[in-house]
């Protein structure tokens, strides 16, 4: 009786909760939310540019004794950011579109783990992905053991920093042309080989003009997450400097000017893409006209098919898996001791747990760090995420729909490090550099990553579950309780645990407002910075087994899902 009584008053309050004013006060608190703690620091950037114009061109193009280095410095690493990002861009269509094809098309034994296995340069905190890569290119325990080098094959700088870009952007170009090509009607490639195509003629004539969005997203997305990352491109850089770096180093040096000027610069250019991404994906064509009819069909055999799979599982394996891993090989090799002189304090176990400067201590605190902003930035955008993703789903507001649906995209193409420096800027003399800033900066860019998938859960609701609960007496507050909130439970698990993984490894955003707090993937660039290589190598295995047990939580959610459809 007490149980029915509560439930009952429960149903009442939510009676009395559904009414207009209600709602529409709920909608403006999500609203505002949106525009004043996602977007506003963002927004915020270019205000303070222009305020202070005169202070950027004194600081930037006409300093009294650098005159316009800044400038020049500035441009420089726009300009390599910009090839850096296109190289890792083309070079990942190349070696991504055959593994789409593998994945999407193809049955064979492990498909499943090697799906998986794509997944994980996209899990591991970027900071622990470019230090197991430095390791595995650039260190003398690595790859060049094999060839009886005493150095690493790379050093520091540019080819290191495309191949740790080429791995943690791959996911992405593979992801989005998966996803398009399990979406094309077979019909129409069925038809054309009964016409007489040859299977290469086909997937050119056919299938790619069909996945060219897929493509296009896919790019774009990978090109924006390269030209903002910043934890990788620490690790393995040495003095070469792109823009997310030279934010960081602007910043610690209280260049607020420049540091601001750059960062309008670079939400600009995302801003930019964001759009190319909706009018290219209209517009943009393939080449179909000609056909060669002999070296396609050659293309087409059999054993050429199975020579392709085989170089682009190779290919994946040496370029992206085995590097994104070899902390592991690492961390066995060093645990006792170095395995060129046997000296114990070389060793991981005695620089984490027996080193005077307490390691053990300082990762675990900042174990304790990074957990609990990404705890409290997922339950925040699940508290303020949630009923953005009703509204831009369920609300018909013609044109202001699509308006808000490009907007929440923004900080998913941002540089972290700019939004990490807006947010500053924004925040300066409210919140104090520190825990509390870094959780308003993960807040804001992993807004996206969880309306995305929620919003993807909604629109394949039937609303009329919704309506049946409504015929019954339900208030709508008691429909979203009841029906709506268990309907989207998938889409809110997937998107709960993309945002604890993504607040988890972020670095560039995080060193800039970081104060005296620290986080894992920070501690890590400092471990490597202070050269103590096997204890980062033990920080940066902690980290990467977290987020592939939720990667894999992840992955399970999501084949439960379709087992389920």
């Amino acid at each position: 009786m007490a149980t029915s009584s509560f439930s009952e008053k429960i149903r009442t309050l939510e009676y009395r909760l559904s009414n207009r004013w209600c709602r529409l006060s709920a909608e403006g608190v999500t609203l505002a939310f949106f525009f004043v703690i996602i977007l506003g620091p963002t927004i915020f950037v270019f205000s303070a540019v222009f305020l202070n114009w005169n202070e950027v061109v004194t600081t930037v193009f006409n300093d009294p004794i650098a005159g316009d280095i800044r400038w020049q410095i500035m441009r420089t690493a726009l300009i390599r950011s910009f090839q850096i990002a296109a190289i890792a861009t083309v070079i990942n269509i190349i070696i991504g579109l055959p593994m789409a094809i593998l994945i999407a098309r193809y049955e064979f034994k492990g498909k499943e783990i090697l799906d998986t296995l794509v997944d994980l340069p996209m899990a591991v905190p970027t900071a622990a992905l470019g230090f197991s890569i430095f390791l595995f290119w650039g260190s003398r325990s690595g790859i060049s053991v094999l060839f009886g080098l005493e150095t690493g094959i790379l050093s520091r700088g540019p080819l290191l920093i495309i191949l740790a870009h080429i791995a943690f952007t791959y996911p992405y170009i593979v992801r989005s042309l998966k996803a398009v090509i399990l979406g094309i009607d077979k019909t129409y490639e069925d038809a054309a080989k009964t016409l007489g195509a040859s299977g290469f003629t086909t997937w050119r004539t056919i299938s790619m003009p069909l996945m060219k969005e897929g493509l296009i997203a896919g790019a774009i997305l990978s090109f924006t997450r390269s030209l903002g990352e910043t934890g990788a491109t620490l690790i393995v850089a040495g003095v070469y400097e792109t823009a997310p770096i030279l934010i960081v180093s602007w910043r610690k040096l209280l260049l607020i000017p420049a540091t601001a000027f750059l960062s309008m610069i670079l939400v600009t250019i995302a801003v930019i893409m964001l759009v190319l991404v909706r009018i290219m994906a209209r517009k943009v064509g393939f080449p179909i006209e000609k056909v060669w009819p002999r070296p396609e069909q050659f293309l087409s055999g059999i054993w050429q098919r199975r020579f392709r799979n085989s170089v682009t599982i190779a290919i994946f394996l040496v370029i992206i898996l085995l590097p994104s891993l070899f902390t592991f090989q690492y961390v066995a090799l060093w645990w006792s001791g170095s395995p060129a002189t046997g000296r114990f304090e070389s060793g991981v176990f005695y620089q984490v747990f027996l080193a005077p400067d307490l390691k053990w201590a300082w990762l675990l605190i900042s174990l304790v760090t990074s957990l609990q902003i990404a705890t409290l930035a997922t339950l925040i955008n699940l508290g303020f995420g949630l009923p953005m993703a009703f509204i831009l789903v369920r609300r018909k507001w013609g044109k202001i729909n699509g308006i808000l649906d490009a907007m929440i995209d923004i900080p998913l193409a941002v540089p972290s490090s700019a939004i990490g420096f807006s947010a500053f800027l924004f925040w300066r003399g409210i919140i104090n550099p520190g825990f509390w800033l870094i959780l308003m900066v993960h807040i804001i860019f992993t807004y996206p990553y969880f309306i995305r998938p929620v919003i993807a859960v909604i629109e394949g609701i039937d609303p009329g579950y919704e309506e049946v609960a409504r015929t019954l007496g339900a208030s709508d507050l008691t429909t979203f309780r009841t029906v709506s909130l268990r309907l989207t439970g998938r889409g809110i698990l997937a998107g709960a645990i993309m945002v604890f993984t993504r607040s988890l490894g972020e670095t560039g955003a995080t060193i800039v407002v970081m104060g005296l707090s620290r986080t894992v993937p920070v501690y890590i660039v400092d471990l490597v910075e202070s050269l103590a290589l096997p204890a980062a190598a033990f920080a940066s295995i902690i980290v990467i087994c977290i987020s592939l047990a939720l990667l894999l939580t992840l992955r399970y959610i999501s084949r439960s899902a379709e087992e389920w459809k």
